[in-house]
């Protein structure tokens, strides 16, 4: 608190005024109303089957999904990999006991078994040529796939792709999402259209959708908005419609318009929560401060009555201003509320409705008597003249 010396000019109070009127409009903050994140999203497709152990292999990446009572360490013992690297990869401890369905994901170096493509196993990501790649976007059993030596033989038209991801159509992997700090489950599923159903379905989430700080979260593929489009080859450009403007060119020489200043209406709007009556009769001494808002001064004499700005409820009686005064807190309708500061002589207590104009106390003897007059809606501090018209 900075406190005031006798001898020098009076000064705003800002700081215990801020603080006393966040603290009072904490308690009457209301929830914005809820967004249901199901009302418009998207049709998705069920994840993949995990295999025997629990993995399932993406074309990038892979997952293993956990069981009942499995902790991060059981699930490494189990994989046959350091419980420290998956430990690290999902940014948990070793002992973290994990929910049944749970998707954990796996490092980089854990073997791959490519089952669309013979079961082979390979500790790089994809490791495919030309023909493989071809074969994933064209589908299992198309024409276009030439194998050659250097190639391995093409799967049974029975086994299917990792692009696949158990569907008929290729598909594109799963989008792989990093939680922040102050995202949930409904924040995430909003951010991508997708239901947070089936964001829990996918991830193993609990009945409580909870998730945690730098969590790997799969988001569930749309059906049909993540295909691989079949009418233009690999390689080959689409071709795209001239825009309307480019068949005739705008004419030369285009003088702009000038449109009319418009007139200012806003001196005749009324702001919301009605006008405000001056606490005194007097004009402003001390403008209001953008840069420094504390509320605006009037230079009255020791003893001038201070009267209500407008109907409301006694909010606050404060006498911590190191003897220089008091400070009264009214609330006002439509989260308004002012403050008047360094009275003395207070008539009005704590809880109790005050009338427009009703005398509340009087200005404080000082060297220089000021009333600090300050008007808030909710926490934020806003000019008090838009308050008092003319």
């Amino acid at each position: 608190m900075r406190h005031l010396s006798g001898t020098r000019p009076a000064r705003p109070v800002p700081a215990l005024i801020s603080a006393l009127a966040f603290s009072l409009a904490l308690g009457l903050s209301a929830c914005g109303p809820f967004v249901n994140p199901l009302a418009t999203a998207p049709a998705t497709v069920p994840n993949a089957p995990p295999d025997s152990r629990g993995v399932i292999t993406y074309a990038t990446y892979q997952v293993v999904v956990a069981r009942d009572g499995d902790t991060v360490e059981s699930v490494a013992n189990r994989l046959g990999i350091a419980p420290a690297d998956l430990a690290a990869r999902n940014s948990l401890p070793k002992t973290f006991q994990l929910r049944q369905g749970e998707i954990l994901l796996l490092p980089d170096s854990f073997p791959r078994t490519d089952a669309g493509f013979g079961g082979d196993v390979s500790t790089q990501p994809l490791g495919w040529s030309p023909e493989r790649a071809a074969q994933a976007i064209d589908g299992p059993g198309s024409a276009s796939t030439v194998p050659s030596a250097a190639t391995p033989t093409a799967p049974p038209p029975a086994k299917a792709s990792p692009f696949q991801n158990g569907q008929t159509e290729p598909l594109i992997d799963p989008v792989r999402h990093r939680v922040e700090a102050g995202e949930t489950a409904y924040s995430i599923a909003r951010l991508y259209g997708v239901s947070v159903t089936a964001l829990a379905s996918w991830n193993g989430l609990g009945p409580d959708l909870a998730v945690r700080e730098n969590q790997e979260l799969l988001i569930p593929i749309v059906s049909g908005a993540n295909q691989i489009g079949g009418d233009t080859a690999p390689g080959q450009g689409t071709e795209v419609a001239a825009p309307p403007s480019a068949a005739a060119p705008l004419p030369k020489d285009i003088t702009p318009g000038t449109t009319p200043a418009s007139p200012d209406l806003g001196q005749y709007r009324t702001p919301q929560g009605g006008r405000l009556e001056a606490p005194v009769k007097a004009k402003v001494s001390r403008p209001y401060n953008t840069a420094s808002p504390n509320g605006v001064g009037f230079a009255v004499a020791a003893g001038t009555p201070v009267r209500a700005a407008a109907a409301g409820e006694v909010a606050l009686i404060s006498e911590e201003l190191g003897g220089l005064g008091t400070i009264i807190l009214i609330r006002h309708q439509d989260d308004l509320m002012t403050t008047y500061s360094t009275l003395s002589d207070v008539t009005v207590k704590k809880g109790q409705t005050v009338t427009a104009g009703q005398k509340i106390g009087v200005v404080a003897a000082r060297d220089r008597p000021e009333l600090q007059f300050d008007v808030f809606r909710g926490t934020t501090s806003v000019d008090p003249t838009t308050y008092l018209g003319n």
